[in-house]
């Protein structure tokens, strides 16, 4: 049993542990966002989608974003966050792999229709969201839904609700990939379910 004599202050975090707690609540916010627009929490057979998250959007980062979907070989959704000790991300982006080029769509919002629909991130700028489809692919579908501010709200709240229930461990399979650095990809076999119809 310690004495308390040199037990941190109750309540007291050291700059290592507040780290690793907004670390921790990005990727759960991150989850969430994949869990609420339909993607399931194992890595599917059609596993076309990554999830990411970092600073801001500006040219460097959607560079870098580009770069890793191309790393990945595939379309990615990203969070921009303006530190890492912000509560909500300031801007969402995704990478999308057209035939011939990686189109960085930034300013999209998550919206919801209802609070069972799944999620979609519809462009602020442009007449167009974002998707996922019944096969695992992200999709640009052309058309914008309305009340965007409503269901704005209506998908933060989801998202947050969910991220509350992630847990409090950092996933194995995290990684922190530095501008520019090589991304390794986990070694998790996955044994995939094949149907002969």
């Amino acid at each position: 049993m310690e004495d308390g004599k040199n037990a941190p202050a109750a309540g007291r975090h050291t700059e290592g542990n507040d780290q690793m707690e907004m670390m921790l609540h990005h990727q759960n916010f991150m989850l969430a966002v994949r869990q609420q627009m339909g993607w399931p929490a194992f890595k599917p057979a059609n596993d076309a989608i990554g999830w990411t998250s970092g600073r801001e959007v500006d040219f460097e980062v959607g560079s870098e974003v580009a770069r890793i979907a191309q790393m990945l070989s595939k379309d990615l959704v990203y969070a921009g966050w303006a530190s890492t000790r912000a509560k909500d991300p300031t801007s969402f982006c995704v990478a999308y792999r057209e035939m011939l080029t990686i189109d960085i769509v930034d300013r999209l919002v998550p919206w919801a229709a209802s609070d069972e629909a799944p999620l979609v991130l519809v462009s602020t700028r442009a007449d167009e969201y974002f998707a996922i489809d019944r096969r695992g692919s992200l999709v640009r579908v052309e058309g914008r839904p309305r009340n965007i501010g409503k269901g704005r709200k209506l998908a933060m709240k989801r998202i947050k609700v969910a991220a509350a229930t992630m847990g409090d461990e950092m996933l194995a399979n995290n990684r922190v990939v530095p501008t520019g650095g090589e991304w390794i990809a986990p070694e998790t076999p996955i044994e995939t379910i094949v149907q002969f119809r």
